[in-house]
C-alpha cells in the first residue's frame, strides 16, 4: 500500500504543477497579446510619421 501512497501523491503533485503551469501559460499569452498590441500601436504611430514627413518632402520640393 506504501507504493500506491507514494504514486498517488506524486500524481496529486504533478496534476497541481500541470495546473501552475497552465496558469502561467495564460498570463504569458496575454502578456504576448498586450506586447503585440503595443508594437502594432507603434507601427502605426511610425507609418503616419513617416506619411507627414513624405508629404512635407513633397510639398518643400514643389514650392521650389
Amino acid at each position: 500500500m506504501e507504493l500506491i501512497e507514494r504514486l498517488e501523491t506524486r500524481f496529486a503533485e504533478m496534476l497541481q504543477r500541470i495546473h501552475q503551469l497552465e496558469e502561467e501559460n495564460a498570463a504569458l499569452s496575454a502578456q504576448v497579446e498586450s506586447e503585440a498590441g503595443k508594437r502594432k500601436e507603434i507601427q502605426d504611430r511610425i507609418e503616419a510619421l513617416l506619411t507627414k514627413v513624405q508629404a512635407s518632402l513633397g510639398e518643400n520640393q514643389a514650392a521650389r
